[in-house]
C-alpha cells in the first residue's frame, strides 16, 4: 500500500480550509446573534412606548442663572479676549 504525499497534502489543505470556514461561520453567527439581541431589545422598548398605560417621565431641568448686564467698554466695542485685552475689529489690519 503506497502512501501518496499529494493526497496527504490535499487532505491537510482541505482540513485547514474547513477550519477557516468554520471560524468565519462562528464569527458571522456571533454578529447575527448580537444583532438579533439588539433587535429584540428595541422591539421590547417600542412595545413599552406603545402600551396604553405608558406615561413618559418628566425630566426636570435646572434653571438658568440670570444673565448679568454689564456696561460696554468704549475702548473695546467688540468685547474683550480671555486675557482682558480688547478684541480687534474684524477685517482691519493691526496697528
Amino acid at each position: 500500500m503506497a502512501v501518496d504525499i499529494a493526497q496527504i497534502q490535499q487532505a491537510l489543505k482541505s482540513a485547514q480550509q474547513a477550519d477557516a470556514f468554520k471560524a468565519d461561520v462562528k464569527r458571522a453567527l456571533r454578529k447575527v446573534s448580537s444583532l438579533v439581541s439588539n433587535l429584540q431589545q428595541a422591539v421590547e422598548e417600542a412595545e413599552t412606548l406603545l402600551s396604553s398605560d405608558y406615561t413618559p417621565a418628566v425630566k426636570e431641568r435646572k434653571t438658568r442663572a440670570p444673565h448679568e448686564m454689564t456696561e460696554a467698554d468704549a475702548e473695546a466695542p467688540y468685547g474683550r479676549k480671555k486675557d482682558g485685552t480688547a478684541k480687534s475689529k474684524p477685517g482691519r489690519a493691526k496697528q
